[in-house]
């Protein structure tokens, strides 16, 4: 893969000349013959393909069955539960594609929040940046890379959930295990009072059931929506520096919070009225460059400290300032 580039340097914006830089041949490297074989494959008469959403659902709910039936869900220890059925939801995804970068980067935030912080911050700009990668997630061209095809696509996606989502939600349990809490008093034939109900973790709110992490993950997506969407003026600007310390439990060095201000070319595709193409590709850039790898070592931190409790709700992004029952 390739480095990251500023999004401000010449020829960072997909939409500019690089034929004299990247040799289209080259894109796909060590892939090539993967890229045959798949051309060569296809190249009969074949039936209508199935729709892949549908495939990705069939393949969720395959998933979820799968390990209440192998007894994830027995819930002695429903925290690691919850963890298991909420990164498998993240595989599924990254399985079936993704329709925009902005979506990458959404599934990148949550993706922190599951692993705990365990892949390595460049990973995260890389994956969103590295133009054959973000044309494989999303199954189609982008930017310099000016081939995809779907078979070649899928292929890519599969090992990047086996060469990296599988290790790091591995490392991430590692993590999350030393705190997650044994509960079997519904195993207690001589409890006192009515019958203790199991906890269902699907229905927890709380990622890990740690509200610390429900609230630093509704942070984080909120900041990632407001860099994405843009300022209205300076001053909304320099709010949301200030979110985004909180949001990265500080990790965020602090010249780079100060950078979307001081820098005035960046700032100008930041604030503003009128949106273009090339604004949102630099707002997507610092986003990866920059946010994604402060908000997975703001996980990391927060991995070590936070406390489980039950919460019945099903998570859905908020900030976690509820009132836990």
């Amino acid at each position: 893969m390739t480095e990251a580039q500023d999004p401000l340097e010449e020829g960072a914006y997909p939409d500019e000349s690089v034929a004299e830089r990247i040799d289209g041949a080259d894109i796909v490297g060590g892939l090539q013959t993967v890229l045959e074989e798949a051309e060569s494959a296809t190249s009969g008469a074949r039936s209508v393909a199935p729709d892949p959403e549908d495939m990705a659902e069939d393949l969720r709910d395959r998933i979820h069955a799968a390990l209440e039936k192998a007894g994830v869900d027995a819930p002695t220890r429903p925290a690691t539960a919850k963890l298991t059925h909420d990164q498998a939801d993240l595989l599924v995804d990254l399985l079936a594609g993704f329709s925009s970068r902005r979506e990458i980067l959404e599934w990148e935030q949550e993706l922190v929040i599951q692993t705990v912080g365990q892949l390595e911050d460049s990973w995260y700009t890389r994956t969103a940046a590295d133009a054959p990668t973000v044309a494989a997630l999303l199954g189609e061209p982008w930017g310099p890379c000016k081939r995809m095809p779907p078979e070649l696509a899928v292929e890519i996606r599969r090992g990047i959930v086996a060469k990296d989502l599988l290790p790091a939600f591995h490392a991430g349990h590692e993590v999350a295990r030393w705190a997650a809490v044994e509960r079997v008093d519904h195993l207690d034939d001589n409890a006192e009072g009515d019958d203790i109900e199991p906890i269902d973790p699907q229905a927890q709110q709380y990622p890990l059931m740690r509200p610390a992490f429900g609230e630093v993950a509704g942070q984080q997506a909120a900041a990632l929506e407001q860099l994405l969407e843009g300022f209205e003026n300076a001053e909304a600007l320099l709010a949301w520096s200030l979110q985004v310390v909180s949001a990265s439990y500080a990790q965020i060095e602090r010249e780079t919070v100060t950078r979307p201000y001081f820098e005035k070319p960046l700032r100008q595709h930041l604030v503003g009225g009128k949106v273009g193409d090339k604004d949102r590709f630099v707002r997507e850039s610092w986003a990866a460059e920059f946010l994604l790898p402060a908000f997975n070592r703001a996980a990391d931190a927060l991995g070590h400290r936070a406390t489980e409790v039950t919460a019945g709700e099903t998570y859905r992004g908020e900030t976690g300032g509820g009132s836990i029952s």
